[in-house]
């Protein structure tokens, strides 16, 4: 799930601006990602139980997706090498994560992965070259 995330706001990042129509579809994926593991993982619970082990786990994943975010943002700032231009060193640095996050996933599970990145591409209303 972790992965997920990662592999996700990095994408949200990879134009240059996270904005937060993107924000909101992660945060929505995160949200239908779990309610999907909880119904899966607990079919014989009843609603109750299964609303409080999606509230609990989403706030969680949440929680995670905003130290990614921050995490990534504070690669923004990072010090990098004469001649070397900030955005190119962000992007350059978050592909290969997302490359060697993609290759561990099955291929099935990597359609569904480039699926929902060209989701979230689509989501602003335009397709920057980086992306």
């Amino acid at each position: 799930m972790r992965a997920i995330i990662f592999y996700l706001t990095s994408f949200g990042y990879i134009d240059g601006e996270f904005d937060n129509r993107e924000r909101n579809f992660i945060r929505d994926y995160i949200r239908k990602l779990v309610f999907e593991r909880v119904r899966r993982g607990k079919p014989d619970a009843d609603d109750a139980l299964k609303r409080e082990l999606t509230d609990r786990t989403t706030q969680h994943f949440l929680e995670v997706f905003d130290e990614v975010d921050h995490h990534i943002h504070e690669l923004m700032d990072e010090v990098v090498a004469d001649g070397e231009g900030r955005e190119a060193f962000l992007r350059a640095k978050l592909k290969l994560r997302c490359f060697e996050i993609f290759r561990s996933f099955d291929p099935q599970s990597q359609e569904e992965l480039i699926a929902t990145a060209n989701a979230l591409i689509d989501v602003d209303g335009e397709v920057h070259p980086a992306e």
